[in-house]
């Protein structure tokens, strides 16, 4: 199977003296997590909801008045541009983005951009809709905080390599952070100023029990368009799935 069987396309792209702000919202308006920056018709760079989540890690409370909108693409994207051929094997572009610790690739075929191939892309391939295997194999321990945790500590949780962060309370589980919603996180009106794990969190989270199979969990993620999942079982919640422990399962 090749890139060009899966990559996703149209490309939305953005120019580099265009704002964070207008990067963000195609991202929303079009569910995606990546933004290619073009420059007289050629890639030049790219700007993701990582890139944009990372950012706005700030110790004073002004972090959240998203100052960053206001910043010119040329100065925060990645101009180090990793992309592929249409012609590249799947497995051989996973592994390029596992190199770089990238989790997509523009495919370019001589200097014109033709799709985007993502992690998420991979999860329709049969490499992974073969898969049949028990979550809890690949499950692993969630990363845990309190809903008073700050958004300073979410961020670095993330940004030291939690795919997700769950949010916990008293009562069990609460809410869950991603990349995501760090990129994408909009104040609610009760949570308003408190810079908290609880003003940042999603608290709709797909739940499988911990005798699901991980085709299960592909078809919740593709559901849900989550790249995690929560395993539940007698005790309450016992693992996190995520994208990445089902494609790594197809990259040994």
């Amino acid at each position: 199977m090749l890139v060009s069987d899966l990559m996703s396309s149209p490309v939305h792209g953005a120019f580099p003296g265009d704002t964070v702000s207008h990067a963000r919202n195609l991202m929303i308006r079009h569910r995606i997590s990546r933004i290619l920056i073009l420059d007289d018709g050629r890639a030049t760079g790219i700007i993701t909801k990582k890139d944009i989540g990372f950012r706005l890690r700030r110790k004073d409370p002004g972090w959240r008045f998203r100052q960053i909108d206001n910043e010119l693409l040329r100065e925060v994207m990645s101009s180090d541009l990793v992309s592929v051929s249409p012609d590249t094997g799947v497995r051989d572009a996973l592994m390029i983005m596992m190199t770089h610790k990238i989790s997509g690739v523009p495919v370019i075929d001589q200097g014109m951009v033709l799709g985007m191939f993502t992690r998420t892309d991979l999860l329709r391939s049969t490499l992974v809709q073969s898969l049949d295997l028990p979550v809890r194999e690949k499950m692993h321990e969630p990363v845990l905080v309190a809903p008073g945790h700050s958004s300073v500590h979410v961020v670095d949780l993330i940004r030291n390599g939690a795919a997700a962060v769950v949010v916990a309370d008293d009562s069990g589980l609460a809410g869950i952070i991603t990349e995501t919603d760090l990129a994408f996180y909009e104040e609610q009106p009760d949570t308003a100023g408190s810079g908290t794990a609880a003003g940042m969190m999603r608290s709709s989270v797909p739940s499988l029990p911990d005798t699901a199979r991980t085709g299960e969990a592909v078809a919740s993620m593709q559901k849900n368009a989550c790249q995690s999942v929560i395993i539940t079982g007698e005790t309450g919640i016992v693992g996190i799935i995520t994208r990445d422990d089902i494609i790594r399962e197809v990259a040994l």
